[in-house]
């Protein structure tokens, strides 16, 4: 019995792989019709029904075999000059309609190499511009030679919008429209110790609504951002203008700065918060400028390098508390928006940690 069965196996086992097909090619053979055309061109008042008896042993069944196309507005949009053909998809046989020269075209994925001109795409200045400060960089001298309020009109002890008050001082000829500003930080230039720069943080405007008496003026209030103050100074209005796009870029010189201070009320800035700069116009920097941001590296002590000194060497270095400076981590980018001679304004774009005062500023 073994010794039949060892001469049959090659037989049952070819037997068994051919069933499939011969089932596949039975099951065609009996729902299609006997040499079914390779393709049909519809004619001017064909009948899905009678296509489908072009290709189907059982017209009635053409909705089993219908293949959906996809620029077909329904399974019946089948017009004059569509062409129908059988096509086996995922191993059934189906009936597709072709229109036209338009052809299902199967696509693969493929890489593809586009040149980028910035590592910071265009920016819409309306995406951005609500997170801009207003505050204003002004040096110690026009600041006090400026207009200053003196006294509200009437006994109000809270001064804001459609309130008059009295200021005093040297005024602009022709010019009755102010902004209010009040100092909140005061920089002294590097380069010059005796020059300081103060940053100017806006509480309103105002408008002049009638003259007193030697240098003195009325005006009212045409809008607060927060309660005006006695001491609060008026300057003429400082014309900001953007492009509706911002294309960002590396500055055209070598920067190095820090983040001197945050204009938010926190000690961090995060993305789009905004930072003051120490460097400016006189650094190479431009509005559309990108600057890395960069975090002052630990001080560490290298006890390795200290147990190779002598022995008065290495005491010095414990007594100096010598350490060695890691290198920064890059943790944004920052984008120039407003320049000023020394100092700018840049909005922190990207942030992968928050951003603190005294952050490095370099070129990307």
């Amino acid at each position: 019995m073994k010794i039949v069965l060892s001469k049959f196996l090659p037989v049952v086992v070819l037997c068994c792989l051919l069933f499939p097909v011969a089932s596949v090619n039975g099951q065609v053979s009996s729902v299609f019709v006997r040499n079914y055309p390779q393709s049909y061109t519809v004619k001017e008042g064909d009948t899905i029904r009678q296509i489908a008896g072009k290709f189907l042993a059982d017209p009635s069944s053409w909705d089993d075999f219908w293949q959906p196309t996809p620029f077909l507005q329904d399974d019946r949009d089948i017009r004059a000059g569509d062409v129908v053909r059988v096509e086996f998809i995922n191993g059934r046989a189906r009936l597709v309609a072709q229109r036209g020269d338009l052809q299902v075209q199967r696509l693969e994925p493929q890489m593809r190499v586009i040149g980028v001109t910035s590592e910071i795409p265009a920016i819409a200045l309306e995406d951005i511009q609500s997170s801009f400060t207003s505050n204003r960089i002004v040096d110690q001298a026009t600041y006090e030679q400026s207009p200053h309020i003196v006294s509200p009109q009437g006994n109000r002890l809270v001064i804001g919008t459609g309130d008059e008050i009295y200021a005093r001082g040297t005024w602009p000829a022709q010019v009755s429209s102010f902004e209010i500003y009040r100092q909140v930080n005061s920089f002294v230039d590097p380069q010059n110790q005796n020059r300081n720069s103060l940053e100017l943080l806006t509480v309103g405007t105002a408008t002049v609504v009638g003259e007193e008496a030697g240098d003195i003026k009325r005006l009212r209030i045409i809008r607060s951002k927060e309660a005006i103050r006695v001491g609060d100074r008026l300057l003429i209005g400082e014309e900001q203008r953007f492009n509706s796009v911002i294309y960002p870029r590396a500055p055209a010189r070598q920067v190095s700065g820090r983040i001197l201070a945050m204009t938010n009320t926190e000690r961090m800035a995060s993305q789009l918060d905004t930072v003051l700069l120490d460097v400016g116009d006189r650094d190479g920097l431009n509005t559309g400028d990108v600057l890395t941001v960069k975090q002052i590296g630990d001080q560490i002590v290298d006890d390795t390098d200290r147990e190779k000194k002598p022995f008065l060497q290495r005491m010095f270095a414990v007594a100096s508390n010598e350490t060695v400076e890691m290198p920064g981590q890059e943790v944004g980018t920052v984008l120039v928006y407003r320049v000023f001679d020394h100092l700018s304004y840049g909005l922190i774009l990207t942030s992968s940690e928050p951003a603190r005062q005294g952050d490095q500023v370099v070129n990307p």
